[in-house]
């Protein structure tokens, strides 16, 4: 499916990164190095990143920041902002303090500790300054999972075609962009360990897909999978699959925008569609598919699948 002249698979975030475009080895080796240094500095599975330095500090003081650092937490409080925290990227306590999801001691918390913990979910005490980030109050923690990979995806690219590529592809745990050259990419049956629901057939033009699920990340069932409604700090269970389309580079959008609608009901997709210029293939778990493409998506073709 990817056959390029260069290319290079990576285990980074916890997840399996592919980058194939037309460039020499040292330029690939600059993206992958990009990817493990964004680990080390946002990592909330590491002790001295940054992101946790900031959160030890929180409600104590503010952590200087570069620019080039402060980026994503920027794009981060705008998503946050304009979805009025469905997707907030302070909700960290809940992700990685309670459920405590990618860790060996996960586990699934009772009423009375989500219910104490949501109340330090608030995007709006994430203070920003040209220098520093602070969260205003004790025990905030902050989490870019839901984000993280997309931004990653977007920043190679960026790397790649400065450096002269003019066809590429970049998977981030199944966060994609792809440019210049005409790709196939399935999306997986969620009821299946081996089929497909769906094939997508790119042109040339630039596109990002990001698809995600409840069936791949969870404690104990998939009741308590990962994606959470950052406003109820609880699962919502609309879909069991999600995959956004979207013209240009724009994963760090898409891969927000995901925890957005997945918390979103059926009735909304087309409105959505519409607000984020984006094609939507949503499955529920009782095996519908809903297909929203409100604007002109660049691909060749979409196939869709029935189940078997």
């Amino acid at each position: 499916m990817w056959q390029f002249e260069k290319g290079l698979k990576a285990t980074v975030m916890s997840t399996e990164l592919i980058i194939e475009a037309n460039v020499s080895k040292s330029v690939l080796y600059k993206a992958l190095n990009f990817a493990r240094e964004f680990e080390s500095t946002y990592s909330a599975y590491r002790a001295d990143s940054l992101l946790n330095k900031i959160n030890d500090n929180a409600g104590i003081q503010a952590i200087n920041c570069s620019a080039e650092e402060l980026d994503i937490f920027e794009k981060s409080l705008a998503i946050a902002q304009e979805s009025k925290g469905i997707f907030d990227p302070t909700i960290g306590i809940i992700t990685q303090g309670l459920f405590g999801f990618g860790k060996s001691n996960a586990k699934i918390p009772t009423e009375h500790e989500l219910t104490t913990a949501k109340k330090l979910v608030n995007y709006k005490k994430f203070h920003l300054s040209q220098t520093s980030a602070f969260l205003k109050e004790q025990g905030m923690r902050l989490d870019l999972g839901g984000i993280g990979k997309g931004y990653v995806g977007d920043k190679i690219i960026q790397i790649l075609q400065e450096n002269g590529a003019t066809k590429g592809f970049v998977s981030v745990g199944g966060e994609i962009n792809a440019f210049g050259k005409k790709f196939t990419f399935a999306i997986k049956d969620p009821f299946s360990q081996n089929d497909v629901i769906a094939l997508l057939k790119t042109s040339k033009e630039p596109i990002s897909i990001a698809t995600s699920g409840d069936y791949e990340r969870f404690i104990k069932s998939q009741k308590y999978h990962h994606i959470l409604n950052a406003t109820t700090a609880k699962q919502n269970y609309y879909y069991t699959s999600l995959t956004l389309l979207k013209n240009g580079i724009h994963s760090t959008t898409l891969d927000a925008i995901t925890t957005i609608i997945f918390n979103s009901p059926p009735e909304e997709l087309e409105a959505l569609s519409k607000k984020y210029e984006i094609a939507i293939i949503a499955i529920s778990h009782k095996k519908k598919i809903i297909f929203e493409n409100y604007i002109n998506i660049k691909l060749n073709s979409i196939e869709l699948f029935a189940f078997q």
